[in-house]
């Protein structure tokens, strides 16, 4: 079941971003007219994705947990929005090493945030590079 719950919220993070990278190309200047500004705008846009999709994965963990269904987090977790955010963020960026411990089926859910996180990072760093490339080429 939280494998499933797992592969559902990685299939929505990976249509969030979809959008989420239109949203920022349609937003950002064309690279040839402003090359430098079109660089800078793309990372602080996916800045801004990203740090949404850790806290929507962090708010998914507080309803997982305050179901009780789903499993636990110990260790240095003290139960609050920052460190659900922290645990999120590093669960998103691969590292998945921290002083905070899941124990139960969440795990699963965790296991592929960072699989996800891991996928739309990747995703991202292209389309980064694809903007400076232009940018660049100009």
């Amino acid at each position: 079941m939280a494998l499933l719950l797992g592969f559902a919220l990685v299939s929505a993070l990976g249509v969030a971003h979809h959008y989420g990278l239109m949203a920022i190309r349609v937003l950002t200047p064309k690279s040839d007219n402003s090359p430098q500004v079109a660089i800078i705008l793309v990372f602080v846009g996916l800045l801004a994705l990203h740090t949404l999709e850790i806290v929507s994965f962090a708010v998914i963990y507080k309803i997982l947990l305050n179901s009780g269904a789903f499993g636990a987090l110990d260790g240095a977790h003290d139960e609050n929005w920052e460190s659900l955010f922290y645990f999120s963020g590093i669960n998103f960026s691969t590292l998945g090493y921290t002083e905070i411990n899941t124990n139960g089926s969440i795990r699963m859910v965790s296991m592929m945030q960072s699989l996800g996180g891991f996928m739309v990072l990747t995703w991202s760093a292209t389309f980064l590079y694809s903007v400076c490339e232009r940018s660049w080429r100009n």
